[in-house]
């Protein structure tokens, strides 16, 4: 079985501009040609918008809405919830400075990285901000937690209603969870210090990437036990569960089964 699978995207002359995808390949992509396209089981829509945006992240709510963030646009407008049609519905402030966005048990997750933090202006002073699917925050991490985030360098899903954030400067493993933000701390080793994308597997952690290594993997036992594995040339990649993590190029996405890799480097 391949540890990775990759995606073509038939676009022609456009490019994919942002992309999220789950581990079964189903994906939302917005193209630089204006139009958002959602591919899930098969079944392919292609949606015009009638707006542009800098440097855009597209995420799937529910029931055919989907949220863009527009990480370029420096304005307290800047997070555009659209519907089924096309149709913008509501703008909020997303923040500046804007590292990673998660939808996840009915709530926008964004974190920021320490240009924002250090501003002063919320949301992006939060270092992690948690939006309902109207846009409302709801809850700041920083604002409302006793420790201070300077830089999110992860994030990514847990489980059915919580989310995990790795942040700078001491690299504590935060464990968020969405219904009532109850917080956990947790340290981490200093074997994948500095890394910018981690994955749950069975109660494990798949962490990639470290200052002093750029391509390898890292599986941690939320105990003791550090493993170092694979190697994936450094690129932009993020987590989506399950030890799988996503990368995505003009015109594909690629998923890479990190779990996949470790048992194939074991059995050679």
């Amino acid at each position: 079985m391949a540890f990775s699978t990759t995606y073509p995207l038939d676009c022609g002359k456009h490019e994919i501009l942002y992309l999220d995808a789950d581990e079964d390949g189903n994906y939302i992509a917005l193209l630089s040609n204006g139009e958002v396209w959602q591919n899930v089981g098969g079944n392919l829509s292609r949606l015009p918008l009638p707006r542009t945006f800098k440097a855009p992240r597209i995420r799937d709510l529910k029931a055919g809405h989907f949220v863009v963030i527009d990480a370029g646009a420096y304005s307290p407008s800047n997070g555009y919830i659209f519907n089924p049609f096309g149709e913008l519905v509501r703008c909020f402030d997303a923040g500046d400075y804007i590292e990673q966005v998660l939808v996840h048990a009915d709530r926008i997750v964004i974190s920021y990285q320490d240009s924002g933090i250090v501003s002063g202006k919320k949301p992006s002073s939060d270092g992690v901000a948690v939006f309902g699917l109207d846009g409302e925050r709801v809850y700041g991490l920083n604002s409302q937690y006793s420790y201070w985030m300077l830089h999110c360098y992860a994030l990514c899903k847990l489980g059915k209603d919580s989310i995990l954030a790795y942040s700078y400067t001491d690299f504590p493993l935060l464990e968020v969870r969405l219904t009532d933000f109850r917080v956990l701390q947790q340290p981490t080793p200093r074997d994948f210090e500095g890394s910018h994308a981690l994955s749950p597997s069975y109660g494990n952690l798949i962490f990639y990437a470290s200052y002093q290594d750029k391509t390898s993997f890292f599986w941690w036992d939320r105990k003791r036990k550090v493993k170092r594995f694979g190697h994936w040339p450094a690129r932009y990649l993020w987590g989506i569960g399950a030890g799988k993590f996503v990368t995505v190029d003009a015109r594909s996405f690629t998923i890479i089964d990190s779990m996949e890799m470790m048992r194939k480097e074991h059995h050679s």
